[in-house]
């Protein structure tokens, strides 16, 4: 079984975790998981490495609000032969609006082309009530060092308002590649992504990602990016994230 662990870089950073493009207008929660989704779309694995845990820790800053935050993640993918026991990475993400539960099956593993299933559940923690529940699609495929990919997202809320809509759709964009020409400049992958989404009683928003990768040791990677959402229907809301990955080994 050839589960992707081989990809432009061994860790799967982001902010944060992979629960789907999980961000609900006027929280954290938008910034927090949407990097780390996007990030598996072209720059990390699909999922981690079989037998291993990972740690992800950011520092989050929004240029027009002045609010900062911490969203983390912890992720693990059980060592084993079939889907759910092997291939399916179980994560546990929180910042400090939500907490989230998610799973990420890897359904095909080819040389080049990859796709994964993602349901998700994301319970508030303050200032709204009930829970978003959806599921993410992620179609990725890699080429030397250039990588691409797609992701599509679909949530439903248990209890619909303003800030939490009834439905919330997602489709991503995203390009990364592996720098080269030294082994230090191969540490290194730029990338970028462009996601379109559209709320239940909203207008359709776009969001724009760019950012650089450093993989310092096969263990620890930094992450800095910048995020611009509802950039079509101004002001836009400009952050910075500072993201930490660390790899935990194999579990014994």
């Amino acid at each position: 079984m050839n589960v992707p662990i081989s990809g432009l870089c061994i860790l799967s950073a982001l902010p944060l975790t992979a629960t789907g493009a999980l961000r609900f207008p006027g929280s954290h929660s938008k910034s927090g998981t949407s990097i780390s989704l996007s990030k598996r779309v072209h720059v990390n694995t699909l999922i981690t490495e079989p037998g291993t845990a990972e740690i992800d820790w950011s520092n989050l800053y929004s240029f027009n609000s002045g609010d900062y935050a911490m969203p983390s993640a912890l992720k693990y993918t059980p060592r084993g032969t079939n889907v759910l026991w092997g291939r399916t990475e179980y994560s546990v993400s929180a910042d400090s609006n939500t907490t989230a539960v998610n799973a990420t099956a890897v359904v095909h593993d080819g040389p080049h082309f990859d796709f994964a299933i993602a349901p998700f559940a994301s319970f508030y923690l303050r200032d709204e009530s009930g829970a978003r529940l959806g599921s993410t699609a992620i179609a990725r495929y890699d080429s030397g060092r250039n990588s691409t990919g797609v992701t599509a997202t679909w949530s439903g809320a248990t209890h619909s308002s303003p800030n939490n809509p009834a439905g919330l759709f997602d489709l991503g964009f995203g390009y990364g590649r592996n720098l080269q020409g030294s082994p230090f400049l191969e540490k290194f992958t730029p990338h970028t992504n462009l996601i379109l989404e559209k709320a239940t009683g909203q207008q359709n928003t776009v969001a724009l990602f760019e950012g650089i990768e450093f993989q310092m040791t096969e263990r620890f990677a930094l992450d800095l990016s910048g995020q611009h959402f509802s950039l079509n229907h101004g002001p836009a809301d400009n952050q910075i994230v500072l993201g930490l990955t660390v790899n935990l080994g194999h579990a014994h």
